[in-house]
């Protein structure tokens, strides 16, 4: 998800910002990876300060409020995307570097059909072992109170899923309280799939 999943992961527990990544199969064999990012003053302050473009890979604006908004979309062919994600994964892993896709999966099986699958162990992992004291961790759940993060997946007939399926079996998401970051949280999957007809 062009390093935002992972970007996720090792973001600052002070930083507050909702993130809203979809995944849409198209019935003509391609897909749309978007990830819209919506950063609070402070992070956006502390990744401008450091020199870095907090939206190097999409279109990225500052409002009036001080939030940045970052969208970065992507649409190619399903067998592209999983090419791209396993050569950026062996990359990764030859050049003891960072996975930019880290934690997506994209899977063809049997039949017209694609698995989806989002790694959230890693982030479910960093909560458990976060070791903030009582008071700390009290403010930061009431600053992150109303944040998180909203994953969503749409083609032309969800067959299976561990996320909420819509009425009109077409959309599966998911959504991950920004406290989750912080605090391990019971009800969410280690992993969360989707099996989707492409056809």
């Amino acid at each position: 998800m062009k390093k935002l999943l992972f970007l996720l992961l090792i973001l600052p527990l002070s930083a507050c910002f909702d993130a809203d990544l979809k995944f849409i199969v198209h019935d003509d064999e391609t897909a749309t990876m978007s990830a819209h990012m919506k950063m609070g003053p402070e992070l956006y302050g502390m990744i401008a300060s450091s020199g870095e473009d907090p939206c190097r890979d999409g279109v990225g604006k500052q409002l009036a409020d001080g939030t940045f908004s970052c969208l970065v979309e992507e649409t190619d062919t399903i067998d592209n995307l999983i090419a791209k994600i396993e050569e950026e994964s062996k990359n990764a892993a030859a050049n003891s570097g960072v996975n930019p896709n880290q934690g997506v999966t994209i899977e063809r099986m049997a039949g017209p059909f694609v698995k989806l699958s989002f790694d959230l162990a890693e982030m479910k992992r960093v909560a458990a072992e976060s070791g903030m004291d009582p008071s700390m961790m009290g403010m930061m759940q009431q600053a992150f109170q109303g944040h998180g993060i909203h994953m969503i997946i749409t083609g032309k007939e969800i067959v299976e899923t561990n996320g909420v399926l819509s009425d009109d079996g077409t959309t599966a998401e998911i959504k991950i309280p920004l406290t989750a970051l912080i605090q391990p949280d019971a009800s969410l999957p280690d992993v969360f799939e989707t099996i989707v007809r492409t056809q």
